[in-house]
């Protein structure tokens, strides 16, 4: 699913590492409270996945195509505004379903209702002009994910409020607001510093996996790659070092990290 901030790029490289620690560790549990588009739990393998957002209109689209629920068909300019303008109305004139079909996958580079609408037409490429419709290109990519999002517990929480099962042994993959970055409405002010704390509670019992730019001194960079960005708040697209981060006195470091955290 086309997401602002999406790991589609990257999954391919941190799968394997959260995998590795959900098959070494006999995990049960894999949690991901900031599921965003649902790129990185679509391809892990465990018993139980549990995918979460504070973002409602996300949730219900993921749970419905979940469930075998169908997209619209298509999602001309004229349904694009007025949904958008009944959701900045706060009128229910269109359910969240609906609303999230439109907002995420009708919006230029899925950018909820920010981006504008993504107006099909020509581009230039090196081999010449194609026509692109970008609706159409969102809506196949979401019902193609959309048979492993099957069997995904999804709810809506702020990841504070994160109902685990069991507090001990799983394997969580958190992939916050970037600081310094472009955000989505309901996660502007995020308050980064209670966020690295509470990725020091949740570690010392868990196996607890951070995606940022820069994180604070007391956690490990066990990954990084050099991506291109188009979420900076100040540029329309920037080089950045994606990184995974881990509690250096967590679980995860401690088990794989050992020699790099004395």
């Amino acid at each position: 699913m086309k997401y602002m901030g999406s790991k589609s790029r990257i999954a391919k490289y941190i799968v394997p590492i959260i995998q590795q620690c959900i098959d070494d560790n006999s995990i049960e549990y894999y949690i991901e409270p900031f599921v965003g588009g649902a790129n990185v739990i679509d391809k892990i393998i465990c018993k139980n996945k549990s995918g979460s957002d504070k973002n409602e209109y996300l949730i219900a689209l993921l749970d419905h195509v979940a469930r075998g629920g169908k997209l619209l068909s298509k999602v001309p300019r004229e349904l694009y505004n007025d949904v958008r303008t009944a959701y900045n109305s706060n009128l229910d004139t269109f359910s969240k379903v609906v609303t999230a079909n439109v907002g995420f996958l009708a919006s230029y580079n899925g950018r909820w209702f920010d981006g504008g609408y993504a107006q099909s037409g020509f581009e230039k490429t090196k081999r010449g002009e194609r026509y692109r419709d970008y609706y159409q290109e969102s809506k196949r990519n979401l019902e193609a994910q959309a048979k492993n999002l099957v069997g995904i517990n999804f709810s809506c929480h702020d990841y504070r409020e994160l109902p685990m099962t069991t507090t001990s042994n799983n394997v969580i993959y958190c992939d916050p607001p970037y600081a310094n970055t472009k955000q989505f409405a309901n996660s502007q002010n995020f308050n980064c510093d209670e966020f690295w704390e509470t990725m020091r509670q949740w570690s010392k019992d868990n196996y607890v996996l951070i995606s940022e730019l820069e994180a604070p001194d007391d956690f490990i960079c066990i990954w990084q790659k050099d991506v291109q960005r188009s979420m900076k708040s100040t540029d329309n697209t920037m080089r950045a070092v994606e990184k995974l981060f881990a509690y250096k006195s967590g679980l995860y470091a401690q088990r794989y990290c050992k020699g790099e955290t004395e």
